[in-house]
């Protein structure tokens, strides 16, 4: 989880069969995660602090922009989906891309698969790798978790954009990876406030408005 400052996407399009025995090896994993998950969301007091842009985050954009924008997101949660394929295009063009913004993404994962696709995420290599796969994930959102099992639609989605097998459990039974990413969404709730996705903090401030990119373009031009 470190800072990426670039702005140009390179997906790849490998493709590898998963078969079932393949699954199994990796799915006896996921319940590891699904535990870490389970104790995130307890109830707390949430304390009056604005967020800050973190040496962990997974930045996009320039350092210089003037304008920080961090949302948490969980990978399942349709609203997010419906942000980042209808509105995130044209934020990235007219504000992150011309260096009028950097946006920062943070896991608040609502449920088991949305916190193995944020492992998954992770484990996609280095950052610009991350975002590519975060940018996979909403793309497909309405495919791979209505499967039958998303565990394995992720493993397949994986496999296809560059994470092997063998690569994405490593990535299930890293603790120091799952810890990261239940600290991430813990310290959201705790001290931020953070109860629902997507989330938005624009320059510190839980942003309430709409999120089409119309509403978001009037709001940013004032900032900037």
């Amino acid at each position: 989880m470190k800072s990426y400052t670039g702005t140009t996407y390179s997906r790849k399009d490998d493709k590898l069969t998963i078969s079932r025995r393949h699954f199994v090896a990796a799915g006896s994993t996921l319940p590891f995660a699904a535990t870490t998950v389970a104790g995130v969301f307890a109830p707390r007091d949430a304390q009056a602090a604005k967020p800050q842009i973190l040496e962990s985050d997974h930045v996009l954009g320039f350092p210089t922009a003037p304008v920080t924008i961090i949302e948490y997101a969980s990978l399942t949660c349709g609203h997010c989906g419906n942000f980042h394929k209808h509105t995130f295009g044209g934020l990235k063009k007219n504000y992150i891309d011309t260096g009028k913004v950097k946006f920062v993404y943070r896991h608040f994962p609502l449920d088991r698969f949305a916190f193995i696709a944020a492992i998954l995420a992770e484990c996609a290599g280095d950052d610009s790798k991350f975002f590519e796969m975060v940018d996979v994930l909403f793309e497909q959102q309405d495919n791979w978790t209505r499967q039958e099992d998303p565990a394995l639609a992720l493993i397949e989605l994986g496999s296809q954009n560059g994470v092997a097998l063998e690569e994405f459990v490593n990535c299930l039974t890293n603790q120091e990876l799952v810890d990261a990413i239940a600290s991430e969404s813990l310290i959201g709730s705790s001290q931020f406030g953070v109860d629902s996705t997507p989330t938005l903090f624009i320059q510190g401030e839980k942003y309430e408005r709409s999120r089409t990119f119309e509403a978001l373009d009037s709001y940013l031009k004032t900032l900037t």
